[in-house]
């Protein structure tokens, strides 16, 4: 049996006979991945809970959410429990534009910023207010130390416009850095890696789980930047 709250889970109130907590691991048109205590599985939205009156929030990545097991078949998903943090954007819809969840109940932000042509203030300075407003924690991490000679001066414009947060710099190539993120990968805590196309967020997931996870495109020569190969 599987304890939920390695994954982040707090209970708050013990859920309704024959329900169960489980967690959103990925979302496609009608069906959500999800794991519970009895292991992975897929579930569907209660119809008459989502599509009613007064319809609960439709659970995104990261949600937690109570589930109905049915036997033989996909469970069922019949609530979305509060959030602790969330990234939404705004999605186009008739008569307006509503806020979509697209990722929920993270701890730590890892705002990704490559030291090479790809070093951009204005950019982290974006990531930073978003990941404040989400509820989480940021931490920036500067990465491809081993292409530049001294990262002394982009550290510095750094440290100015982000007072208080912790900086990591690190390689995936060569290693460096990587130690020191270990104190954020633990047990119950949720991280999220934000960071533009080219920044190497696929090369350091690589790096950090020891197998080819994300596939890595390689970058362009002119501006350092690559082809999306993953959605952070």
């Amino acid at each position: 049996m599987i304890d939920l709250k390695q994954y982040g889970y707090i209970e708050t109130e013990k859920p309704a006979d024959g329900l169960i907590p489980a967690r959103i691991t990925a979302v496609h048109r009608d069906r959500y991945d999800l794991i519970s205590e009895n292991g992975a599985g897929n579930g569907k939205l209660k119809t008459s809970v989502y599509y009613g009156r007064e319809p609960h929030p439709f659970p995104t990545v990261g949600d937690f959410v109570l589930i109905k097991e049915v036997d033989g078949g996909d469970c069922q998903i019949v609530q979305t429990l509060p959030r602790k943090s969330y990234f939404s954007r705004m999605d186009p819809k008739p008569g307006g534009y509503t806020e979509q969840a697209v990722a929920a109940n993270f701890d730590i932000v890892f705002i990704m910023q490559s030291l090479n042509q790809n070093f951009n203030l204005r950019r982290l300075e974006r990531y930073l207010t978003l990941t404040w407003q989400s509820g989480a924690t940021p931490v920036i991490i500067l990465t491809k130390e081993d292409l530049i000679d001294d990262p002394a001066e982009q550290l510095l414009q750094v440290e100015e416009i982000a007072a208080g947060v912790d900086i990591i710099t690190t390689s995936a190539k060569t290693g460096v850095g990587l130690d020191a993120l270990g104190k954020y990968l633990q047990p119950g805590k949720t991280c999220v890696f934000l960071g533009s196309s080219g920044v190497g967020k696929s090369s350091l997931l690589n790096t950090l789980m020891g197998e080819e996870v994300m596939l890595v495109k390689e970058i362009r020569e002119d501006d350092a930047r690559g082809r999306h190969t993953n959605s952070p």
